[in-house]
Protein backbone atom coordinates (compact mmCIF):
# COMPACT_ATOMS: atom_id res chain seq x y z
CA UNK A 1 0.00 0.00 0.00
CA UNK A 2 1.54 3.29 -1.07
CA UNK A 3 0.92 6.74 0.34
CA UNK A 4 2.42 10.18 0.07
CA UNK A 5 2.81 12.99 2.54
CA UNK A 6 3.23 15.56 -0.23
CA UNK A 7 0.28 17.55 -1.67
CA UNK A 8 0.00 17.57 -5.44
CA UNK A 9 0.91 20.78 -7.22
CA UNK A 10 -1.99 22.65 -8.74
CA UNK A 11 0.04 23.62 -11.81
CA UNK A 12 2.90 21.17 -12.44
CA UNK A 13 5.87 22.38 -14.41
CA UNK A 14 6.40 21.06 -17.95
CA UNK A 15 8.02 17.65 -18.31
CA UNK A 16 11.79 17.72 -18.58
CA UNK A 17 13.65 16.67 -21.71
CA UNK A 18 14.75 13.13 -20.88
CA UNK A 19 18.10 11.85 -22.08
CA UNK A 20 20.62 9.20 -21.18
CA UNK A 21 21.96 5.88 -22.44
CA UNK A 22 19.78 2.81 -22.94
CA UNK A 23 20.05 1.43 -19.41
CA UNK A 24 16.53 0.50 -18.22
CA UNK A 25 15.30 -3.08 -18.23
CA UNK A 26 12.74 -3.67 -21.02
CA UNK A 27 10.64 -5.44 -18.40
CA UNK A 28 9.63 -2.03 -16.99
CA UNK A 29 7.90 -0.67 -20.14
CA UNK A 30 6.57 -4.12 -21.06
CA UNK A 31 4.78 -4.62 -17.75
CA UNK A 32 3.56 -1.02 -17.77
CA UNK A 33 1.82 -1.55 -21.12
CA UNK A 34 0.57 -5.01 -20.17
CA UNK A 35 -0.95 -3.58 -16.99
CA UNK A 36 -2.73 -0.87 -18.96
CA UNK A 37 -4.00 -3.47 -21.43
CA UNK A 38 -5.22 -5.80 -18.69
CA UNK A 39 -7.09 -3.00 -16.93
CA UNK A 40 -8.86 -2.17 -20.19
CA UNK A 41 -10.09 -5.73 -20.77
CA UNK A 42 -13.83 -6.20 -20.17
CA UNK A 43 -14.61 -8.02 -16.93
CA UNK A 44 -17.03 -10.34 -18.72
CA UNK A 45 -17.49 -11.24 -22.37
CA UNK A 46 -20.71 -12.95 -23.40
CA UNK A 47 -20.60 -15.83 -25.86
CA UNK A 48 -20.48 -14.62 -29.49
CA UNK A 49 -20.12 -11.01 -28.31
CA UNK A 50 -18.11 -8.74 -30.63
CA UNK A 51 -16.13 -6.69 -28.13
CA UNK A 52 -14.90 -4.32 -30.84
CA UNK A 53 -18.52 -3.24 -31.35
CA UNK A 54 -20.04 -3.56 -27.88
CA UNK A 55 -17.16 -2.00 -25.97
CA UNK A 56 -15.63 1.39 -26.77
CA UNK A 57 -12.07 0.82 -27.91
CA UNK A 58 -9.62 1.83 -25.20
CA UNK A 59 -5.98 2.65 -25.69
CA UNK A 60 -4.77 -0.46 -23.89
CA UNK A 61 -6.61 -2.66 -26.39
CA UNK A 62 -5.41 -0.80 -29.49
CA UNK A 63 -3.28 -2.35 -32.20
CA UNK A 64 -0.58 0.24 -31.47
CA UNK A 65 -0.21 -0.89 -27.85
CA UNK A 66 -0.41 -4.54 -28.94
CA UNK A 67 2.46 -3.93 -31.36
CA UNK A 68 4.56 -2.25 -28.68
CA UNK A 69 3.92 -5.14 -26.28
CA UNK A 70 5.06 -7.67 -28.87
CA UNK A 71 8.17 -5.62 -29.62
CA UNK A 72 9.04 -5.33 -25.94
CA UNK A 73 8.53 -9.05 -25.41
CA UNK A 74 11.29 -9.54 -27.95
CA UNK A 75 13.44 -6.95 -26.19
CA UNK A 76 13.00 -8.82 -22.90
CA UNK A 77 14.06 -12.09 -24.51
CA UNK A 78 17.12 -10.33 -25.97
CA UNK A 79 17.79 -8.60 -22.61
CA UNK A 80 18.16 -5.32 -24.51
CA UNK A 81 18.05 -2.18 -22.28
CA UNK A 82 15.68 0.63 -23.25
CA UNK A 83 16.39 4.35 -23.38
CA UNK A 84 15.02 6.65 -20.65
CA UNK A 85 13.43 8.79 -23.36
CA UNK A 86 11.38 5.86 -24.68
CA UNK A 87 10.23 4.82 -21.20
CA UNK A 88 9.37 8.46 -20.37
CA UNK A 89 7.18 8.65 -23.50
CA UNK A 90 5.21 5.61 -22.32
CA UNK A 91 4.81 7.12 -18.85
CA UNK A 92 3.42 10.30 -20.45
CA UNK A 93 0.98 8.15 -22.40
CA UNK A 94 -0.33 6.58 -19.19
CA UNK A 95 -0.62 9.79 -17.16
CA UNK A 96 -3.39 11.02 -19.48
CA UNK A 97 -5.69 8.45 -17.92
CA UNK A 98 -7.75 8.98 -14.76
CA UNK A 99 -6.56 5.60 -13.41
CA UNK A 100 -2.88 6.37 -14.09
CA UNK A 101 -1.65 6.07 -10.50
CA UNK A 102 -3.35 2.69 -10.11
CA UNK A 103 -1.71 1.46 -13.31
CA UNK A 104 1.71 2.68 -12.22
CA UNK A 105 1.50 1.06 -8.80
CA UNK A 106 0.28 -2.28 -10.18
CA UNK A 107 3.00 -2.25 -12.88
CA UNK A 108 5.60 -1.74 -10.14
CA UNK A 109 4.20 -4.70 -8.21
CA UNK A 110 4.38 -6.86 -11.33
CA UNK A 111 8.02 -5.92 -11.87
CA UNK A 112 8.83 -6.97 -8.29
CA UNK A 113 6.91 -10.24 -8.63
CA UNK A 114 8.87 -11.01 -11.80
CA UNK A 115 12.18 -10.46 -10.00
CA UNK A 116 11.02 -12.63 -7.09
CA UNK A 117 9.80 -15.46 -9.33
CA UNK A 118 13.10 -15.50 -11.22
CA UNK A 119 14.76 -16.75 -8.04
CA UNK A 120 15.12 -20.53 -7.86
CA UNK A 121 12.34 -22.26 -5.96
CA UNK A 122 14.75 -23.50 -3.30
CA UNK A 123 16.04 -19.96 -2.78
CA UNK A 124 12.50 -18.60 -2.35
CA UNK A 125 11.65 -21.30 0.18
CA UNK A 126 14.86 -20.65 2.11
CA UNK A 127 14.26 -16.90 2.25
CA UNK A 128 10.75 -17.43 3.61
CA UNK A 129 12.03 -19.47 6.61
CA UNK A 130 14.94 -17.17 7.47
CA UNK A 131 14.72 -15.21 10.75
CA UNK A 132 13.44 -11.66 10.22
CA UNK A 133 16.82 -9.85 10.26
CA UNK A 134 18.34 -12.23 7.68
CA UNK A 135 15.27 -12.01 5.43
CA UNK A 136 15.51 -8.21 5.52
CA UNK A 137 19.20 -8.32 4.56
CA UNK A 138 18.32 -10.56 1.59
CA UNK A 139 15.47 -8.18 0.68
CA UNK A 140 17.78 -5.16 0.71
CA UNK A 141 20.22 -6.88 -1.61
CA UNK A 142 17.39 -7.81 -3.96
CA UNK A 143 16.07 -4.23 -3.89
CA UNK A 144 19.47 -2.92 -5.00
CA UNK A 145 19.61 -5.38 -7.89
CA UNK A 146 16.07 -4.60 -9.00
CA UNK A 147 16.35 -0.81 -8.82
CA UNK A 148 19.67 -0.89 -10.65
CA UNK A 149 17.67 -2.15 -13.62
CA UNK A 150 14.63 0.03 -13.03
CA UNK A 151 16.35 3.43 -12.73
CA UNK A 152 19.17 2.89 -15.21
CA UNK A 153 21.86 5.56 -15.09
CA UNK A 154 20.18 7.56 -12.31
CA UNK A 155 21.68 7.54 -8.83
CA UNK A 156 19.81 5.67 -6.11
CA UNK A 157 20.46 4.16 -2.70
CA UNK A 158 18.71 1.62 -0.46
CA UNK A 159 19.32 1.99 3.26
CA UNK A 160 19.13 -0.94 5.63
CA UNK A 161 16.20 -1.43 7.99
CA UNK A 162 14.00 0.45 8.27
CA UNK A 163 14.26 0.26 4.49
CA UNK A 164 14.65 3.62 2.80
CA UNK A 165 14.83 4.17 -0.97
CA UNK A 166 16.27 7.37 -2.45
CA UNK A 167 16.37 8.20 -6.18
CA UNK A 168 18.04 11.28 -7.62
CA UNK A 169 16.81 12.64 -10.98
CA UNK A 170 13.85 10.30 -10.86
CA UNK A 171 12.68 9.36 -14.36
CA UNK A 172 9.11 9.22 -13.07
CA UNK A 173 9.22 12.94 -12.20
CA UNK A 174 11.07 13.94 -15.37
CA UNK A 175 8.28 12.29 -17.36
CA UNK A 176 5.44 13.32 -15.03
CA UNK A 177 6.04 16.54 -13.07
CA UNK A 178 2.81 15.92 -11.15
CA UNK A 179 4.43 12.97 -9.37
CA UNK A 180 1.80 10.26 -10.01
CA UNK A 181 4.28 8.06 -11.87
CA UNK A 182 6.37 7.72 -8.70
CA UNK A 183 3.84 5.01 -7.75
CA UNK A 184 5.82 2.66 -10.04
CA UNK A 185 8.73 2.66 -7.62
CA UNK A 186 6.49 2.53 -4.53
CA UNK A 187 4.69 -0.52 -5.90
CA UNK A 188 7.92 -2.34 -6.71
CA UNK A 189 9.49 -1.40 -3.35
CA UNK A 190 6.62 -2.69 -1.23
CA UNK A 191 5.96 -5.83 -3.26
CA UNK A 192 9.56 -7.07 -3.21
CA UNK A 193 9.82 -6.48 0.55
CA UNK A 194 6.60 -8.45 0.99
CA UNK A 195 7.92 -11.30 -1.16
CA UNK A 196 11.08 -11.62 0.92
CA UNK A 197 9.67 -11.11 4.40
CA UNK A 198 6.02 -12.18 4.14
CA UNK A 199 4.93 -8.91 5.78
CA UNK A 200 2.67 -6.17 4.45
CA UNK A 201 4.05 -2.64 4.34
CA UNK A 202 2.76 0.89 3.90
CA UNK A 203 5.13 2.76 1.59
CA UNK A 204 5.45 6.44 2.46
CA UNK A 205 6.68 8.75 -0.29
CA UNK A 206 7.61 11.50 2.13
CA UNK A 207 9.96 13.46 -0.15
CA UNK A 208 9.45 14.03 -3.88
CA UNK A 209 11.25 15.98 -6.57
CA UNK A 210 7.83 16.91 -7.94
CA UNK A 211 7.08 18.83 -4.74
CA UNK A 212 10.39 20.57 -4.13
CA UNK A 213 12.33 17.74 -2.50
CA UNK A 214 16.05 17.21 -3.05
CA UNK A 215 15.29 13.66 -4.23
CA UNK A 216 12.47 11.14 -4.27
CA UNK A 217 12.46 9.11 -1.03
CA UNK A 218 10.33 6.26 0.23
CA UNK A 219 10.28 4.59 3.66
CA UNK A 220 8.32 1.61 4.96
CA UNK A 221 5.95 1.04 7.84
CA UNK A 222 5.00 -2.50 8.84
CA UNK A 223 1.25 -3.17 8.58
CA UNK A 224 1.16 -6.84 9.54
Amino acid sequence: MASTDQPRRAKPTPAAVVSGPASITPLFPLLLLETMRDMDLPEEVLEDEDVSISLPRRLGLSDVIGGQIRRLQGEVRAKRPQSPAYVADLIRLVIRRPDAQRIFEEAGRRVARHFWERRAGTTRRLVRILPGPFARVAANRALRRMFQQLVGDRDFSVRRWPADLRISRSLSVEADPGGAACAIYAGAFGELLHSYTGREYRIRHHECLAHGGAACRWTVEVMS
